[in-house]
Formats: C-alpha cells, structure tokens, sequence
C-alpha cells in the first residue's frame, strides 16, 4: 500500500460503491481508541446519514466485539452513552430524537452483524494493537488487507 493509498484508507471498504465519502482514520490505539484525521461535525452528519451510522457503530464496536468475544465491558453504559449522545446530536427531526435509543439498539445489532462477517479482520487488528499498542492507518489498512487475503484463499 503506497503513502497516498494509506492516508486515504477507509473506514469502511465501501466508497466509491455506496456513494459516500468514509471517515478518514488516523490512528488506532489501545488507550485513545480511533482517532480520526478530522473530528466528526455533527451538522455534516445530519446531512449524511450514512456516515453518521458508521461512526456511531464504529462507537459501538468495541463493546459489542467484547461481548461478541465473552467478555463483560464495565463501562458499557458509558460507552452507549456517548454513541446515543452523538447520534441525537447528529438527527435534527424531533420524530427521530424521541426515538434515538431504539435506533440506537438497531444500529448496535447491525455493529454486531459486521463485526461477525469481519470477524478475521478483527482478530488480526486486535492482534496488532496488542503487539504494538497502537497502529497507523497505513499499518491498519495493510492488516485489513492481509486478513481479507487470507481469507479469500482458505474459502477458495
């Protein structure tokens, strides 16, 4: 993966597909979690839905990863907390504030959903992270990459 290639790496593998531009990571590390190139703007996510979903599921990921894994997560409410916090930021309609918190359980079952068809990526991330501490995108997007590669050729 070239530099070029790395800063532009995606969120979510789905643009140019989906017709949305993805959220640009940085970083991820084990004590900051993800850290974007820029901090998402609740009015831009009002206007795009799409992305307003990803980044509160990627707020929803690591909780339910742990739980998808067996494992109890002690600030789960706190973790929920801040996803409902930004998806209610980010809806401008009052039909759908007053119902956030159910939107926010669909989009937590769809967080597990992802979590389980990409389940190899995330062990292979999870693994990296607990090598290093933390990884760049570049870093990121190439264990993606790999795991994706491996993947593909032990189901075929």
């Amino acid at each position: 993966m070239t530099n070029s290639a790395a800063s532009n790496w995606p969120l979510r593998p789905c643009w140019p597909h989906c017709g949305r531009a993805p959220a640009r990571v940085q970083q991820v590390s084990l004590v900051d979690g993800i850290r974007y190139g820029l901090a998402p703007d609740p009015a831009a996510l009002a206007l795009n839905r799409g992305l307003m979903e990803d980044l509160v599921m990627v707020g929803l990921a690591g909780t339910v990863a742990l739980e998808l894994a067996g494992y109890e997560w002690p600030d789960l409410a706190l973790a929920e907390a801040a996803a409902l916090e930004l998806l209610r930021r980010s809806l401008s309609d009052p039909g759908e504030q007053a119902v956030a918190a159910a939107y926010l359980q669909v989009l937590r079952a769809r967080t597990a959903a992802t979590l389980r068809r990409s389940w190899t990526e995330v062990q292979v991330v999870a693994a990296g992270l607990l090598e290093h501490g933390e990884l760049g995108a570049e870093e990121l997007g190439h264990r993606i990459s790999c795991a994706q590669h491996l993947r593909g050729k032990t189901l075929n």
